[in-house]
C-alpha cells in the first residue's frame, strides 16, 4: 500500500487532488516482462464482474482506493483471479 494523490474530477475541477491511498501491484521479472505482465493484469480486472480501473506507472500497477465500497466482493473477485 503506497500513498498517492486521488483526482476528484475532471470537468469542473481538473487538477484538485485528495491524498488517498493505492494497492501498488508489482509484478516480478525483467522490466519488459514487466510491462507485459501489468498489462494483462489491468485487462484482467477490468473483465472483473465488477470492473477494477487502475493506471500503470513506474511499472506497477496501481489502483486507487479512495472509493473502494465493499472491501470483501473486491477480495472475492482478486481470489477469483488467482490461477
Amino acid at each position: 500500500v503506497e500513498t498517492c494523490k486521488s483526482q476528484v474530477g475532471s470537468g469542473a475541477l481538473p487538477i484538485e487532488t485528495l491524498a488517498s491511498a493505492a494497492l501498488k501491484l508489482r509484478p516480478p521479472g525483467a522490466r519488459k516482462q514487466t510491462a507485459k505482465k501489468l498489462r494483462t493484469l489491468s485487462a484482467a480486472l477490468r473483465a472483473l464482474p465488477t470492473p477494477v480501473i487502475g493506471r500503470i506507472h513506474e511499472d506497477a500497477l496501481w489502483l486507487d482506493l479512495r472509493c473502494l465500497d465493499d472491501e470483501a466482493a473486491f477480495a472475492e473477485d482478486l481470489a477469483a483471479l488467482a490461477p
